[in-house]
């Protein structure tokens, strides 16, 4: 498990990166090349805590809070957040995350979606569940025959 200087480390680099100006290697709009930071909120604490806001004249915005926790043990920062901004082709992003002891858990609606279970693997995770006296015997279990 990482310490929790190296955590915080880590968070205030990953924020001072996404921070810094961002130069369009053609493609983008003329008004990116020329975006400014209009507000910046930046705070650390003695603790451990922190809050990262900041938006840019070309519509970004990026909303970004941490604290440190103790998980199994050690203490680790966690923290959550927001984004927002045009994409290149004219679709609004918002972005949604948090990073906690589950990982990194980011929601978007243009975010890929996992594809719905087969119907045949749903029937047969479904007999499963119902049956768990057949794990023991030693036989396979077996879906309910179609019909």
């Amino acid at each position: 498990m990482y310490t929790f200087k190296t955590l915080l480390a880590v968070a205030i680099c990953a924020t001072a990166t996404w921070g810094a100006p961002q130069r369009s290697s053609g493609g983008g709009g003329s008004g990116d090349k020329d975006a400014v930071i209009t507000s910046q909120q930046l705070e650390v604490s003695f603790d451990g805590n922190y809050i990262n806001n900041f938006e840019t004249s070309n519509g970004i915005s990026h909303q970004e809070s941490g604290a440190p926790k103790e998980i199994e043990g050690e203490t680790a920062v966690v923290s959550q957040g927001a984004e927002s901004y045009v994409a290149p082709d004219g679709q609004q992003i918002s972005l949604t995350w948090k990073a906690d002891e589950n990982g990194f858990q980011a929601q978007g609606a243009h975010l890929p979606t996992t594809p719905p279970i087969p119907p045949e693997i749903q029937r047969a995770l479904e007999y499963n569940a119902a049956h768990p006296e057949e794990d023991d015997g030693g036989q396979p279990n077996r879906p309910p025959p179609r019909g």
